[in-house]
């Protein structure tokens, strides 16, 4: 009896752990699909507006840390654009996704961060700058179309 015991018990822990492990990849989507898409607007404010502001005002990067920085910038704008381009929760997110030179605006800035992050990986400042610029040109029309007002100084 005593052996039969602590094999079922075997059976329960090594059941129990592999139920707990990591979540298979259609748990993995269908918890991402539970969690509220954010609005246009938070993901401008909360993750392009710092990472932006990262890349344009980068200024002679010396140590790792400092080309680490720009690095994550990059990879951040990457991320915000590619949930940009698919609309958010605000209300004409939907409805901007759906126009192609929304989506457009949002390859460009995509494939300009990527450029940036080639440019930081290479520790070529004028590549960056190129990039930067490449960043720059479609964040300003975009603005003009979507957001008219928002590239205009701040006046209080």
């Amino acid at each position: 009896m005593p052996r039969t015991r602590r094999l079922l018990m075997t059976a329960l822990v090594a059941l129990s752990a592999t139920s707990c492990g990591e979540p298979t990849p259609s748990e993995e989507s269908s918890t991402a699909a539970a969690q509220p898409q954010p609005s246009v607007l938070a993901l401008m404010l909360t993750e392009v507006a710092p990472a932006t502001d990262t890349l344009w005002g980068v200024d002679n990067p010396q140590s790792d840390a400092d080309w680490q920085a720009l690095t994550n910038a990059a990879d951040r704008t990457v991320l915000a654009f590619e949930a940009i381009k698919r609309g958010g929760s605000g209300p004409n997110d939907q409805d901007w996704a759906d126009e192609a030179a929304w989506r457009a605006y949002a390859d460009d800035v995509i494939a300009a961060a990527r450029s940036a992050k080639l440019a930081i990986t290479a520790r070529d400042m004028n590549a960056l700058s190129d990039a930067n610029i490449a960043l720059y040109t479609p964040c300003e029309a975009c603005h003009l179309d979507y957001h008219p007002g928002v590239t205009e100084p701040h006046q209080e």
